[in-house]
């Protein structure tokens, strides 16, 4: 397992336990206190950010050739997935309301934050998942 791949494993790890732990804790602060006291309860996501020191983390591969074409390319579609995912995530967090709620009406600017945290974390996931996936395929049967 190169390096790519443990810092894609510590991301998709650390944003997934954030993800769960957060709606479980909105779900159980929900019951007991209602909904404005309930959103609180992604603050769990900060789990995620120990997914970024994964290139502290994890030193660099001994080895003459440590990175080649093929992980360039890996990378390459990793990234163009990753961005239009969260290109994605954008287009569904402005049209959502837009449809829900009307032309008419307006959003405080309270919730920009939360679409900026969302579409990074959609954006370092995917990437990660894409990394997982295709280092997964490539292994298979190749003959180097």
């Amino acid at each position: 397992m190169n390096r790519a791949q443990k810092t894609a494993w510590l991301l998709v790890i650390t944003i997934s336990a954030g993800f769960v732990l957060s709606c479980i804790a909105v779900v159980i602060l929900y019951i007991k206190s209602g909904m404005p006291t309930a959103l609180a309860g992604f603050a769990f996501m900060a789990i995620a950010a120990f997914g970024g020191l994964g290139p502290l983390i994890f030193k660099k591969d001994k080895g003459n050739i440590t990175f080649d074409e093929r992980d360039k390319s890996i990378k390459k579609r990793a990234a163009l997935a990753g961005f239009g995912t969260s290109y994605l995530f954008v287009c569904l967090a402005c049209m959502i309301p837009f449809f829900i709620l009307g032309p008419k009406t307006s959003i405080s600017v309270i919730w920009l934050p939360n679409i900026w945290a969302g579409t990074f974390l959609t954006a370092f996931f995917v990437h990660s998942v894409a990394i997982l996936i295709q280092y997964g395929r490539a292994d298979k049967g190749e003959i180097s």
